[in-house]
């Protein structure tokens, strides 16, 4: 099924940026079945019908072609709104949207274990990329917590995405249960709660 266009290479030709969607989205399916250490970029050429050299036009590496992959799986997440016109307080949209990663997280292991690994590359190629994905999934997060000035917004903003993918970390390790990692989120949302009470005091 195909995803998005990426945002990187966009001025790319019409038949091009197609060509790259599918060895986008080839990647995708490709880890959505097994770990990213077991796939070989070749893997990924077959599976999208391409030459490998064709594919290296594209992506630099494997780790490239999957900061591509990652993000462009992950921008849908990261666009979906929370619906706050029924009464949901900015803490239980805030609580939602990590629930939603989680569980998300626990049908699609490999993408986040992936995400895990590549944000720590510093690969040039890769590190923007990355860089971009953090700042897409912090915008709607920052965004709900407008009582606060945008500074200190931000800072909780980083330290909510730290939480949730320690939390990931943990459950990869079997350090906690997926239960245990809820309740953790939970009870970090409800600090978060503490201080946007004081700030509307």
């Amino acid at each position: 099924m195909a995803g998005t266009i990426s945002t990187e290479q966009t001025e790319l030709p019409a038949y091009q940026a197609v060509r790259r969607q599918r060895i986008i989205d080839a990647g995708k399916e490709l880890l959505r079945a097994q770990d990213y250490d077991s796939i070989q970029i070749r893997d990924v050429a077959s599976a999208a019908n391409v030459a490998l050299g064709t594919l290296y036009r594209y992506f630099n590496s494997k780790e490239h072609l999957y900061a591509n992959v990652v993000y462009d799986w992950a921008l849908p997440f990261a666009q979906s709104k929370v619906d706050t016109d029924t009464g949901l307080s900015t803490t239980k949209a805030i609580a939602l949207r990590l629930r939603n990663a989680l569980s998300s997280f626990e049908k699609h292991p490999y993408f986040y274990k992936a995400i895990l690994q590549l944000r720590s590359s510093t690969a040039p190629d890769v590190a923007p990329v990355m860089a971009r994905l953090g700042e897409a999934l912090e915008a709607p997060i920052r965004a709900e917590m407008s009582v606060l000035d945008d500074a200190e917004a931000a800072d909780i903003t980083v330290m909510v995405w730290a939480v949730l993918l320690d939390v990931v970390s943990r459950v990869f390790l079997q350090d906690k249960t997926m239960e245990e990692a809820y309740g953790v989120l939970d009870r970090f949302v409800a600090l978060i709660q503490h201080r946007l009470e004081q700030a509307e005091a």
